[in-house]
């Protein structure tokens, strides 16, 4: 299979610990490899189709008539509201369907209809409050229709997010709050401590892009974009294992283990860049636009 230019492929990664492994079972594992003819494609959009200044590239605009020439559903899932969505998005209906708020949420488009809505323990919303609290960050939290915040995530965020109504609460107010999902943010860039200490609270926290920030993400227990992203290809009737991901940041990993096939557009993450079957340039760089193009060329089947 061509490997895209300028990108670093999963051969290429499995090769440098050969060594430790043994050619034999090298080989063994690629020969595991199923051919995938691309029946889905699902993307992220912050990092991944979308640019830092929230806009998309010409060649990504080309993309997106590519796959739906090809008669192939497309599916985005983000940590975006579905508010969000339609922000970036505008008026393409290329792209119907969208897994929002990391899984928490499926967004019909045409319709603009929520096909599904999974809400936090109110436990862990007050544990949450809680933990951001005591580690000095901003945290807000989503229940479908409106952000409530703390002053600090407001300081923080002031031109995001885009899209839902927005109110400046207590604290206290907050983590007796309905919530979807929840986002963190902390003034010192102190995000992994923030990580590490909400990975004993809420497994389903992962960090994503908006715009040229980086956020902390949580929804409930076993909610995530690779659960969001299956039952958003049910509804299509595509088997997940026949759809393709496109991401760039720790929450797409789920996306990924989802999928038949997974890409990584940039090298913004290492455990992102491991997981993936390729290695893409970055969004800047049209790494996703790239890969459709190519894949069209190949009649949209996958070695």
């Amino acid at each position: 299979m061509p490997v895209e230019l300028g990108a670093t492929s999963r051969i290429e990664r499995l090769e440098a610990v050969a060594a430790g492994i043994g050619v034999l079972t090298l080989v063994s594992a690629l020969s595991d490899w199923p051919r995938v003819k691309v029946a889905a494609v699902v993307a992220d959009l912050d990092g991944t189709i979308v640019r830092s200044d929230f806009s998309m590239s010409v060649a990504t605009e080309q993309a997106l008539d590519t796959i739906r020439a090809a008669g192939i559903p497309m599916v985005i899932a983000t940590a975006r509201t579905p508010p969000g969505v339609e922000f970036l998005l505008g008026p393409r209906g290329s792209i119907e369907l969208a897994v929002c708020c990391s899984g928490a949420i499926g967004w019909a488009r045409p319709s603009r209809t929520r096909v599904w809505l999974e809400m936090i323990a109110p436990d862990t919303v007050k544990t949450v409050v809680e933990t951001a609290l005591a580690h000095g960050a901003g945290v807000a939290g989503y229940d479908g229709e409106v952000w409530r915040m703390t002053a600090e995530y407001d300081r923080l965020s002031p031109d995001q997010p885009r899209g839902p109504i927005r109110v400046v609460v207590d604290p206290e107010d907050l983590g007796e709050s309905p919530c979807c999902t929840m986002a963190l943010r902390h003034a010192g860039g102190d995000i992994w401590n923030l990580v590490s200490a909400m990975e004993k609270t809420s497994p389903s926290a992962a960090l994503s892009h908006v715009g040229r920030s980086t956020v902390l993400d949580v929804t409930g227990r076993g909610i995530d974009k690779g659960t969001g992203a299956c039952r958003a290809l049910a509804t299509l009737g595509v088997a997940p294992e026949t759809a393709i991901s496109f991401g760039d940041m720790p929450n797409d990993l789920p996306l990924f283990r989802a999928t038949g096939r997974a890409y990584a557009v940039g090298e913004a993450d290492p455990t992102v860049m491991a997981a993936a079957h390729e290695v893409l340039a970055d969004v800047e760089h049209d790494g996703f636009a790239r890969k459709i193009a190519e894949l069209a060329a190949m009649g949209w089947v996958v070695e």
